[in-house]
């Protein structure tokens, strides 16, 4: 069977993204790869998310549309998967848009090497506004994958990424009651019991959410105790076990934690949360040691040192960071 004759379903879960959901629904119709099913699921939308999605349906018959009660994420994706008929799935934030080879680029490297999974390592974003250079692809074992992105050297979302839909039969789910971290712990899931995982590099995503403004505006601690639940759920998961990989998984776990505190200290939210903010204040300093024990860029290695000698540093750099990034005026995406 050629590519193109390969149906590819594309999952968008949607929740109030007005704003953003034409232009990714634009750019999904422009994919170079015409056979899809475009499937979104309108997760009780309270705007005008569900009438945008509905009035795409006489445009194209490729697009089905789904509307449910408020579930979060998880679930949306979950009810996604489970109406897709494509030989493969994929999927896309409503807020995020699409290269038009987004959907071909990641057929290509799945179908011409038999793999349950494959990906690409990098998308555009506002810091990362251009194409790298060259096209190189890997092809890794479910461990080496597993670890991949233990570390952090591939991105954690479900984006940028595609599945062979028999192999994530009725199994592979996203767990609904995590919704920060949901796709960290689906693709561990998967990376976990694939046959092998495809890593490529071409830019074909449009990483839109990485406004640097909501940092210290929208600090909500159910969330960031969600996520680390998430991270804690992803080791009480695991079906490989090796020395590497739970030292992956403590460098995660400690990534994760430095992620909480330096929102935490961002939104000024120490003395509301005192006893939280000593929690995570030791962990991150004294878990610190996992950067040095994993292959991680030099960046983050000198990330950890701050994190072990000055915790309270690396948010006021991240603060100075994203002020430069505002007053450059970049339009990002």
């Amino acid at each position: 069977m050629e590519h193109k004759d390969i149906k590819v379903s594309i999952v968008i879960p949607v929740y109030n993204v007005e704003k953003y959901l034409d232009k990714c629904i634009k750019s999904v119709l422009k994919q170079s790869h015409e056979n899809l099913e475009i499937i979104m699921v309108d997760d009780g939308s309270t705007d005008n998310s569900g009438k945008i999605a509905d009035s795409y349906l006489e445009k194209d018959s490729r697009i089905k549309v789904i509307h449910k009660k408020n579930e979060k994420v998880s679930a949306a994706r979950n009810t996604g998967i489970d109406a897709a008929t494509g030989e493969y799935v994929c999927f896309a934030d409503a807020d995020d848009y699409l290269m038009p080879d987004y959907v071909e680029y990641l057929l290509k490297m799945a179908v011409d090497n038999d793999a349950d999974v494959a990906l690409t390592k990098d998308m555009f974003t506002t810091f990362h506004p251009n194409q790298v250079d060259g096209n190189g692809i890997q092809i890794k074992t479910a461990e080496q994958a597993t670890i991949d992105i233990l570390t952090y050297n591939l991105p954690i979302g479900v984006y940028c990424k595609i599945f062979r839909r028999k192999f994530l039969g009725k199994e592979i789910r996203f767990i609904p009651h995590i919704y920060i971290g949901e796709g960290f712990n689906f693709n561990t899931m998967a990376f976990q019991r694939a046959n092998k995982v495809v890593e490529g590099n071409r830019r074909v995503y449009f990483y839109r959410r990485d406004n640097p403004t909501s940092a210290t505006t929208k600090f909500r601690l159910d969330k960031w105790e969600n996520a680390i639940y998430a991270i804690e759920n992803i080791h009480k998961d695991m079906i490989l076990h090796s020395e590497k990989l739970e030292t992956a998984w403590n460098y995660a776990n400690w990534h994760t934690h430095c992620d909480a505190f330096n929102f935490l200290v961002m939104a000024k939210k120490e003395k509301e949360y005192k006893d939280i903010y000593k929690k995570w204040k030791k962990v991150v300093r004294t878990k610190a040691g996992f950067a040095f024990k994993v292959d991680i860029i030099p960046r983050e290695k000198i990330r950890a040192i701050i994190m072990m000698i000055w915790p309270r540093l690396m948010p006021w750099m991240i603060n100075k960071r994203n002020k430069k990034w505002l007053f450059r005026g970049n339009g990002g995406f």
